[in-house]
């Protein structure tokens, strides 16, 4: 008798394939930094997969560098619980370089979002690709 295999994903994460026809090109390039090297490629992909071009950072330090170097890069997502310079610290200095710059804090924890720069979205973690497409396309 032969074996019998199924395929299970989850239905919150769309597979490429099923994003192949509605994929949209999207100017502008997105930053995520995440310290946590699995959210980071995992979200880098997710963002890859929404047709924006992406570029990741595994701490502040870092993507100050990147966001000196790179003009192309139109919006910002942090996680906010960064080591060092943490995501409210590195909006702040991000948006001190670039005032144009779209900035998405990412957390998993519930956080007081009064004291966050004017203009900066907040996204809950764990998100899927829907949240996470309205919070880049608003």
């Amino acid at each position: 008798m032969g074996a019998a295999s199924f395929h299970a994903y989850d239905a919150s994460f769309p597979r490429a394939t099923d994003l192949a026809d509605n994929q949209e090109c999207h100017p502008g390039k997105v930053l995520v930094v995440e310290d946590m090297a699995l959210i980071r490629l995992t979200t880098m992909e997710m963002v890859e997969l929404l047709g924006f071009a992406v570029e990741g950072a595994a701490n502040a330090t870092q993507a100050l560098a990147q966001l000196k170097q790179d003009d192309e890069i139109t919006v910002l997502l942090t996680d906010l619980g960064l080591p060092g310079m943490d995501g409210r610290q590195l909006t702040e200095e991000a948006l001190r370089l670039n005032p144009a710059l779209k900035v998405i804090i990412a957390s998993g924890y519930s956080t007081k979002r009064d004291d966050f720069p004017s203009g900066t979205s907040y996204l809950q973690k764990p998100f899927d690709m829907q949240q996470l497409d309205r919070a880049l396309k608003s």
